[in-house]
Protein backbone atom coordinates (compact mmCIF):
# COMPACT_ATOMS: atom_id res chain seq x y z
CA UNK A 1 0.00 0.00 0.00
CA UNK A 2 1.33 3.80 -0.72
CA UNK A 3 2.66 5.91 1.52
CA UNK A 4 2.17 9.34 1.96
CA UNK A 5 3.32 12.21 3.95
CA UNK A 6 1.52 14.53 5.98
CA UNK A 7 2.15 18.01 7.16
CA UNK A 8 -0.34 19.86 9.00
CA UNK A 9 -0.83 23.66 9.89
CA UNK A 10 -3.18 26.81 10.64
CA UNK A 11 -3.64 29.73 8.35
CA UNK A 12 -5.81 32.49 8.67
CA UNK A 13 -7.68 32.60 5.49
CA UNK A 14 -8.31 29.98 3.10
CA UNK A 15 -6.62 32.28 0.90
CA UNK A 16 -3.47 32.66 2.58
CA UNK A 17 -3.08 29.04 2.36
CA UNK A 18 -3.47 28.88 -1.49
CA UNK A 19 -0.62 31.60 -1.77
CA UNK A 20 1.89 29.38 0.76
CA UNK A 21 1.48 26.93 -1.98
CA UNK A 22 1.14 28.43 -5.70
CA UNK A 23 3.14 27.77 -7.81
CA UNK A 24 2.13 29.45 -10.62
CA UNK A 25 4.94 31.88 -10.49
CA UNK A 26 7.31 29.54 -10.91
CA UNK A 27 5.67 27.36 -13.40
CA UNK A 28 5.33 30.55 -15.92
CA UNK A 29 8.51 31.68 -15.40
CA UNK A 30 10.24 28.24 -16.35
CA UNK A 31 7.79 27.56 -19.13
CA UNK A 32 8.80 30.59 -20.79
CA UNK A 33 12.63 30.48 -19.87
CA UNK A 34 13.04 26.60 -19.47
CA UNK A 35 14.82 27.52 -15.84
CA UNK A 36 14.26 27.18 -12.44
CA UNK A 37 14.16 30.48 -10.39
CA UNK A 38 14.32 29.06 -7.01
CA UNK A 39 13.39 33.12 -5.70
CA UNK A 40 9.90 32.71 -7.17
CA UNK A 41 8.96 29.02 -6.14
CA UNK A 42 6.48 29.11 -3.11
CA UNK A 43 7.32 29.06 0.46
CA UNK A 44 6.08 25.72 0.89
CA UNK A 45 9.03 24.88 -1.47
CA UNK A 46 11.18 26.91 -0.60
CA UNK A 47 11.01 25.81 3.62
CA UNK A 48 11.64 22.09 2.18
CA UNK A 49 14.37 23.72 0.35
CA UNK A 50 12.99 22.42 -3.06
CA UNK A 51 12.59 24.18 -6.26
CA UNK A 52 8.99 22.37 -7.25
CA UNK A 53 6.60 19.84 -6.45
CA UNK A 54 4.64 17.44 -8.75
CA UNK A 55 0.64 17.91 -8.76
CA UNK A 56 -0.23 14.57 -9.52
CA UNK A 57 1.35 13.41 -5.86
CA UNK A 58 0.15 16.02 -3.74
CA UNK A 59 -3.33 16.42 -1.73
CA UNK A 60 -3.96 19.85 -0.14
CA UNK A 61 -7.02 20.90 1.83
CA UNK A 62 -8.40 23.82 3.86
CA UNK A 63 -11.04 23.47 6.85
CA UNK A 64 -12.71 26.59 8.21
CA UNK A 65 -14.47 24.69 10.95
CA UNK A 66 -10.74 24.07 12.22
CA UNK A 67 -9.18 20.46 13.39
CA UNK A 68 -11.90 18.34 13.59
CA UNK A 69 -13.18 19.11 9.90
CA UNK A 70 -9.35 18.81 9.14
CA UNK A 71 -9.29 15.53 10.41
CA UNK A 72 -12.48 14.05 8.19
CA UNK A 73 -9.92 15.00 5.20
CA UNK A 74 -6.99 13.94 5.65
CA UNK A 75 -6.38 10.69 3.38
CA UNK A 76 -4.91 8.56 6.51
CA UNK A 77 -6.18 6.45 9.57
CA UNK A 78 -7.84 9.05 11.91
CA UNK A 79 -6.70 7.47 15.15
CA UNK A 80 -2.67 7.75 13.93
CA UNK A 81 -3.00 11.20 12.60
CA UNK A 82 -4.79 11.91 15.97
CA UNK A 83 -1.71 10.56 18.02
CA UNK A 84 0.74 12.19 15.99
CA UNK A 85 -1.00 15.16 16.49
CA UNK A 86 -0.45 15.08 20.03
CA UNK A 87 2.89 13.59 20.35
CA UNK A 88 4.13 17.06 18.15
CA UNK A 89 2.31 19.36 20.40
CA UNK A 90 0.05 20.56 17.60
CA UNK A 91 -3.28 21.90 19.35
CA UNK A 92 -5.28 23.29 16.20
CA UNK A 93 -4.84 23.78 12.40
CA UNK A 94 -7.01 23.90 9.64
CA UNK A 95 -4.70 22.76 6.78
CA UNK A 96 -3.04 19.86 5.36
CA UNK A 97 -0.45 18.73 2.98
CA UNK A 98 -0.50 15.11 2.06
CA UNK A 99 2.81 14.09 -0.90
CA UNK A 100 3.17 10.61 -1.69
CA UNK A 101 6.21 8.91 -0.42
CA UNK A 102 9.42 8.35 -2.14
CA UNK A 103 8.50 11.19 -5.06
CA UNK A 104 10.92 13.97 -4.42
CA UNK A 105 11.15 14.77 -1.03
CA UNK A 106 12.92 13.35 1.36
CA UNK A 107 11.86 12.93 5.02
CA UNK A 108 14.85 15.10 6.38
CA UNK A 109 13.71 17.95 3.97
CA UNK A 110 10.20 17.03 5.22
CA UNK A 111 11.28 18.01 8.69
CA UNK A 112 12.15 21.76 7.54
CA UNK A 113 8.68 23.45 7.26
CA UNK A 114 8.13 26.22 9.30
CA UNK A 115 4.81 26.94 8.92
CA UNK A 116 3.44 23.80 9.11
CA UNK A 117 4.65 20.67 11.32
CA UNK A 118 4.86 17.48 9.50
CA UNK A 119 3.66 14.89 11.15
CA UNK A 120 5.32 11.59 9.61
CA UNK A 121 4.63 9.19 6.63
CA UNK A 122 1.17 6.80 6.86
CA UNK A 123 -0.54 4.23 5.06
CA UNK A 124 -2.18 5.98 1.77
CA UNK A 125 -6.45 5.89 2.71
CA UNK A 126 -9.01 6.78 0.66
CA UNK A 127 -11.97 6.45 2.97
CA UNK A 128 -10.00 6.65 6.44
CA UNK A 129 -11.46 6.18 9.91
CA UNK A 130 -14.04 9.00 10.49
CA UNK A 131 -14.54 10.18 6.69
CA UNK A 132 -17.54 10.28 5.48
CA UNK A 133 -17.65 9.48 1.90
CA UNK A 134 -14.77 11.89 1.66
CA UNK A 135 -13.68 12.15 -2.23
CA UNK A 136 -10.02 13.29 -1.17
CA UNK A 137 -7.34 11.64 -2.94
CA UNK A 138 -9.73 10.56 -6.39
CA UNK A 139 -7.40 11.20 -9.18
CA UNK A 140 -9.23 12.19 -12.62
CA UNK A 141 -7.42 12.07 -15.67
CA UNK A 142 -9.57 14.25 -18.60
CA UNK A 143 -8.97 13.85 -22.44
CA UNK A 144 -10.93 17.14 -24.09
CA UNK A 145 -11.59 17.77 -27.87
CA UNK A 146 -13.73 17.58 -31.13
CA UNK A 147 -14.69 14.51 -33.00
CA UNK A 148 -16.92 13.72 -35.84
CA UNK A 149 -16.84 10.36 -35.00
CA UNK A 150 -20.28 8.42 -33.68
CA UNK A 151 -20.17 7.20 -29.95
CA UNK A 152 -20.69 3.49 -31.53
CA UNK A 153 -17.21 4.43 -33.35
CA UNK A 154 -15.66 6.27 -31.04
CA UNK A 155 -16.17 3.54 -28.08
CA UNK A 156 -13.93 1.29 -30.60
CA UNK A 157 -11.04 2.93 -28.96
CA UNK A 158 -11.89 1.00 -25.75
CA UNK A 159 -13.28 -1.97 -27.06
CA UNK A 160 -11.00 -4.62 -24.96
CA UNK A 161 -13.36 -7.59 -25.22
CA UNK A 162 -10.97 -9.94 -26.25
CA UNK A 163 -8.20 -9.47 -24.33
CA UNK A 164 -10.44 -9.57 -20.87
CA UNK A 165 -11.67 -12.80 -22.82
CA UNK A 166 -8.28 -14.41 -22.92
CA UNK A 167 -7.69 -12.76 -19.30
CA UNK A 168 -10.56 -14.95 -17.49
CA UNK A 169 -9.39 -18.29 -19.39
CA UNK A 170 -5.87 -17.51 -17.65
CA UNK A 171 -7.16 -16.52 -14.17
CA UNK A 172 -9.63 -19.40 -14.29
CA UNK A 173 -7.39 -22.02 -15.22
CA UNK A 174 -8.85 -22.73 -18.60
CA UNK A 175 -5.36 -22.26 -19.91
CA UNK A 176 -1.88 -21.75 -19.39
CA UNK A 177 -1.01 -18.92 -22.05
CA UNK A 178 -1.41 -14.93 -20.56
CA UNK A 179 -3.71 -12.95 -22.69
CA UNK A 180 -2.12 -11.92 -25.45
CA UNK A 181 -0.77 -7.82 -25.01
CA UNK A 182 -1.91 -7.32 -28.78
CA UNK A 183 -5.57 -7.87 -28.31
CA UNK A 184 -5.58 -5.03 -25.45
CA UNK A 185 -8.05 -1.53 -26.69
CA UNK A 186 -5.95 0.71 -28.05
CA UNK A 187 -6.51 3.11 -25.10
CA UNK A 188 -4.85 0.35 -22.78
CA UNK A 189 -1.57 0.49 -25.25
CA UNK A 190 -1.87 4.26 -25.58
CA UNK A 191 -1.59 4.74 -21.58
CA UNK A 192 0.48 1.28 -21.09
CA UNK A 193 -2.49 -0.30 -18.87
CA UNK A 194 -2.90 -4.07 -19.17
CA UNK A 195 -6.54 -3.15 -19.49
CA UNK A 196 -8.92 -0.81 -17.94
CA UNK A 197 -12.12 -1.06 -15.28
CA UNK A 198 -15.09 0.23 -17.08
CA UNK A 199 -17.31 0.98 -14.03
CA UNK A 200 -14.09 3.94 -13.83
CA UNK A 201 -14.44 5.02 -17.60
CA UNK A 202 -17.12 8.35 -18.24
CA UNK A 203 -17.04 9.31 -21.96
CA UNK A 204 -19.40 12.12 -23.28
CA UNK A 205 -19.90 12.99 -26.92
CA UNK A 206 -22.40 15.95 -27.86
CA UNK A 207 -23.94 16.57 -31.01
CA UNK A 208 -22.84 20.49 -30.78
CA UNK A 209 -19.60 22.07 -29.34
CA UNK A 210 -19.69 23.33 -25.55
CA UNK A 211 -17.08 25.55 -23.41
CA UNK A 212 -14.82 23.39 -21.96
CA UNK A 213 -14.95 24.59 -18.48
CA UNK A 214 -18.98 23.18 -18.28
CA UNK A 215 -17.60 20.59 -19.52
CA UNK A 216 -14.57 19.53 -17.11
CA UNK A 217 -16.76 20.78 -14.73
CA UNK A 218 -19.81 18.80 -15.58
CA UNK A 219 -17.58 15.86 -15.74
CA UNK A 220 -15.36 15.98 -12.69
CA UNK A 221 -18.39 16.09 -9.93
CA UNK A 222 -15.58 16.93 -6.87
CA UNK A 223 -15.85 20.09 -5.03
CA UNK A 224 -12.26 19.65 -4.17
CA UNK A 225 -10.94 19.99 -7.15
CA UNK A 226 -10.89 23.91 -7.48
CA UNK A 227 -13.01 25.56 -10.54
CA UNK A 228 -9.24 27.94 -10.68
CA UNK A 229 -7.24 24.55 -11.34
CA UNK A 230 -9.85 23.29 -14.07
CA UNK A 231 -9.26 27.02 -15.83
CA UNK A 232 -5.56 26.96 -15.50
CA UNK A 233 -5.42 23.54 -17.32
CA UNK A 234 -8.32 24.50 -19.90
CA UNK A 235 -6.14 28.25 -20.42
CA UNK A 236 -2.69 26.12 -20.90
CA UNK A 237 -4.62 23.87 -23.76
CA UNK A 238 -6.25 26.38 -25.20
CA UNK A 239 -9.30 24.23 -26.38
CA UNK A 240 -11.75 27.19 -25.32
CA UNK A 241 -14.70 24.68 -26.42
CA UNK A 242 -15.61 20.74 -27.17
CA UNK A 243 -17.99 18.44 -28.40
CA UNK A 244 -16.07 15.07 -26.86
CA UNK A 245 -14.74 14.49 -23.66
CA UNK A 246 -13.93 11.22 -21.39
CA UNK A 247 -12.46 10.74 -18.23
CA UNK A 248 -10.91 7.90 -16.55
CA UNK A 249 -10.17 7.60 -12.59
CA UNK A 250 -7.14 5.07 -12.27
CA UNK A 251 -7.06 4.79 -8.48
CA UNK A 252 -9.90 2.84 -8.32
CA UNK A 253 -12.06 5.28 -6.58
CA UNK A 254 -11.86 3.97 -3.25
CA UNK A 255 -11.28 0.61 -4.01
CA UNK A 256 -7.49 -0.25 -2.97
CA UNK A 257 -7.26 -3.12 -5.28
CA UNK A 258 -8.30 -1.62 -8.30
CA UNK A 259 -5.87 0.91 -8.11
CA UNK A 260 -3.68 1.79 -10.69
CA UNK A 261 -0.25 3.65 -10.94
CA UNK A 262 -1.31 4.98 -13.84
CA UNK A 263 0.74 8.98 -14.53
CA UNK A 264 0.92 11.11 -17.61
CA UNK A 265 4.44 13.14 -18.38
CA UNK A 266 2.76 16.52 -19.61
CA UNK A 267 4.97 17.89 -22.99
CA UNK A 268 4.83 20.82 -21.33
CA UNK A 269 6.51 19.99 -18.60
CA UNK A 270 9.55 19.78 -20.75
CA UNK A 271 12.53 17.43 -22.09
CA UNK A 272 13.21 16.28 -18.40
CA UNK A 273 13.37 12.45 -18.37
CA UNK A 274 10.87 11.12 -17.99
CA UNK A 275 10.15 9.25 -14.34
CA UNK A 276 9.59 5.69 -13.57
CA UNK A 277 5.95 6.05 -12.88
CA UNK A 278 4.98 7.92 -15.96
CA UNK A 279 4.55 7.79 -19.59
CA UNK A 280 5.16 10.17 -21.99
CA UNK A 281 1.87 12.05 -23.28
CA UNK A 282 0.71 11.68 -26.98
CA UNK A 283 0.25 14.21 -29.12
CA UNK A 284 -4.12 12.60 -29.17
CA UNK A 285 -5.92 9.78 -27.98
CA UNK A 286 -8.49 8.45 -30.29
CA UNK A 287 -8.05 12.14 -31.98
CA UNK A 288 -8.62 13.97 -28.96
CA UNK A 289 -6.23 15.46 -26.62
CA UNK A 290 -5.06 14.81 -22.88
CA UNK A 291 -6.18 18.01 -20.83
CA UNK A 292 -4.06 16.58 -17.59
CA UNK A 293 -4.71 15.14 -14.51
CA UNK A 294 -6.44 16.62 -11.72
CA UNK A 295 -6.02 15.51 -7.87
CA UNK A 296 -8.73 15.97 -5.51
CA UNK A 297 -7.84 17.54 -2.12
Amino acid sequence: MAKTMIWVGYFGTEEEFEKYMNQDAFYNWWKEYDEDDKELSCQFCKELGIMSYDEDFLIMKYAPEGMNELLNLIPADTEKIKEAMEAEGVKDCNAFVSYECCSGISPKKALNTTSMKYLGSFKFELDPAGTVRSLAGLRYLIWLGTTDKSREEFMEYFNQEEYMKQLEAYESGQTKKRPDPELRCRFCKDVDLKYYYPEFLTVKILDHREASFKLVRDMIQNKLISDRFIQTRIDESNIKSANCIFCYIPNGYKDKKKDQKLFIKKKSYGEFETPKKYVDELPFYNGIKFLGGFQAG
